[in-house]
């Protein structure tokens, strides 16, 4: 048994009269309540109520008062004993790191299990969700603590004058690293270059080189040797924390018979493995998971049996399972059909099969299934990477802001997604101009007095949608409003009214207070648009951009002119260099 001393962490902040969840047997509660309700005459009608008297109490709203105030005390209590024991269980990973040791202690995690279950069974508690339950106390132990701001914050107040800008945009990173994928898993010779060498990119090509794929890497080019081909069996893979990451190397072991494990960070932990198991068995394969408290990694994979030829996703699957399907499909033997493709599933299944036609792999797409041919990928040794869409949407949009031109170099995208930010963005008084290697975007009309922004029907493109509506004032913003959307306009004191699928703009005073914690680098990224309207938004957060697209506020912060300052440059180590020696 575990005791808890005062000392070990922050205080539990129980109640002052000592009436605690540890304090011996359930709780008593006091009976409470209004006064009793008057009686009714002969005719069913209330007694006359004396002049001044206050309003009789509703003694159902009393109820439900003291019942909120019961259980929400209840709940404080509930989470600030999760904080205790998050702390507890974060200064034993400490202790176990300093003695060169994993964070968890697999013999105290199997005592704190059978006490959970014991105690839950006790209090006939729901099996499944109390393990369900044990799963998330630990990821609070796990994950980083966010601590209240005390900082001065990423204060936005962009200059406004005309851009004379010129940047290398940011390729896709789903396209570079299924490009990787194809050319690991068939053993050619590849070179992507420019990379954005962010979380996603680097730790693919750390999990493929793992499983025996000769990658390298360096500030913005991945290269894969060639000359091998990757092998799964018995080796372990650590994804990392991007699901689709996991997808692709999964959906590429298949064609592989035999074992292999895969591992990543605890946001993979609670990855939903069990609806996969839906779809695996008719490829011959099952993923079981190594620890029965998590429903996701760390798992094993086991394949080897016989495919069917066809297969048929359940609608409440990962649409990137199905692109990573869909990509990997050419090592399976005769190919395969993949069958039940909802909206979001084909949209993600339109991107592998686009991969695939670019390695000379045959991949038909219809209106809800996709067929691929199996065969040898020819890849070219240095492909051409697109522009992504998400990031430089919003260059594209920073002259409707400022005035001006900006110039991106790089290929962009052939798409329906693609056709509609250029549809859109014309609509607002730009001149977009598409070459093979660049697109020049320049503010040429002056922008409309209102608009209908349709851009916030795809998710991706809601902070630019927002900042678009913004900048316009008299808009309406097409697409389900979603949280992040509604708490900035509050945090603005923007004036609007909401309808199911839109939200009207009326022009007017806006203003920024306080500090915000972003819940997305793109949403960040929209944030720096909406500066050009609403000038001192603050940012609590605004490194996970740097991580994500580590130029981008260095290109921002140096607008109008978009001339970046250089990276450092590393000294190069002279070996020829006489060293010195202190004698004593």
């Amino acid at each position: 048994m575990i005791k808890i001393r005062k000392s070990d962490g922050p205080r539990d902040g129980g109640r002052s009269d000592g009436r605690g969840p540890s304090r011996g047997g359930p709780r008593k509660f006091e009976k409470r309540g209004g006064s009793r309700r008057p009686k009714r005459d002969f005719f069913g009608n209330l007694p006359e109520r004396p002049e001044g008297e206050d309003e009789f109490v509703d003694k159902t709203a009393v109820v439900s008062e003291h019942r909120f105030n019961d259980i929400s005390e209840l709940d404080a209590q509930v989470l600030n004993l999760l904080e205790k024991r998050a702390f507890l269980i974060r200064k034993e990973g400490a202790w176990r790191k300093s003695r060169q040791k994993s964070l968890v202690d697999p013999k105290l995690e199997k005592l704190l299990r059978g006490s959970f279950d014991a105690k839950a069974n006790e209090l006939g508690l729901d099996a499944k969700l109390t393990r369900t339950l044990f799963t998330l106390l630990n990821q609070f132990s796990l994950a980083d603590v966010r601590k209240t701001f005390t900082g001065d914050g990423y204060k936005l107040a962009p200059r406004l004058e005309h851009l004379t800008a010129a940047i290398a945009g940011p390729r896709s990173f789903r396209y570079t690293r299924m490009m990787l994928a194809m050319a690991a898993s068939s053993g050619n010779r590849i070179s992507l270059s420019p990379v954005t060498m962010n979380a996603p990119n680097k730790d693919l090509a750390k999990a493929l080189k793992q499983v025996g794929a000769p990658i390298h890497w360096d500030d913005n080019e991945i290269r894969s040797e060639g000359g091998r081909l990757i092998e799964f069996e018995g080796n372990m893979a650590f994804i990392g924390e991007d699901s689709f990451n996991f997808y692709m190397l999964l959906c590429l072991a298949l064609g592989h018979a035999g074992r292999c494990k895969f591992t990543g960070k605890p946001a993979l932990q609670l990855l939903d493995i069990a609806s996969l198991n839906k779809v695996l068995p008719r490829l011959g394969a099952r993923l079981v998971p190594m620890n029965p408290n998590n429903p996701g990694l760390p798992a094993r994979l086991e394949c080897g049996g016989p495919m069917d030829e066809a297969v048929t996703l359940p609608g409440s699957i990962d649409p990137d399972f199905a692109a990573a399907l869909t990509l990997a499909a050419w090592s399976f033997p005769g190919g395969l059909t993949i069958k039940g493709l909802n909206k979001d599933a084909r949209e993600r299944v339109s991107e592998a099969v686009e991969v695939l036609t670019a390695c000379g792999i045959k991949a038909e797409l219809k209106k809800d299934s996709v067929t691929i041919s199996d065969g040898t990928p020819k890849i070219p040794d240095y492909p051409q990477l697109p522009l992504s869409l998400r990031l430089n949407s919003l260059l594209m949009a920073l002259p409707i802001f400022c005035g001006g031109s900006i110039n991106i170099e790089g290929h962009w995208p052939k798409s329906d997604k693609a056709d509609r930010v250029i549809t859109e963005l014309t609509k607002l008084g730009l001149k977009i101009v598409v070459a093979t290697e660049n697109i020049i975007v320049t503010m040429e009309n002056k922008a409309p007095k209102s608009a209908t922004i349709t851009l916030g029907e795809t998710e991706d493109f809601m902070p630019l949608a927002l900042a678009l509506a913004l900048k316009v004032g008299d808009a309406r913003l097409t697409g389900s409003a979603n949280e992040t959307t509604l708490e900035l306009l509050d945090r603005m004191g923007a004036s609007y009214t909401m309808e199911d699928d839109s939200i009207d703009l009326t022009p007017g005073g806006k203003k920024w207070d306080g500090t915000w914690f972003s819940p997305d680098p793109i949403w960040s990224m929209g944030c720096a648009l909406m500066a050009y309207v609403v000038p001192g938004i603050i940012l609590e957060n605004h490194g996970e951009v740097t991580s994500t697209w580590p130029e981008f506020w260095n290109f921002y912060n140096s607008l109008p002119t978009g001339k970046m300052k250089p990276k450092p440059v590393k000294e190069a180590s002279d070996e020829n260099k006489p060293r010195r020696f202190k004698i004593r």
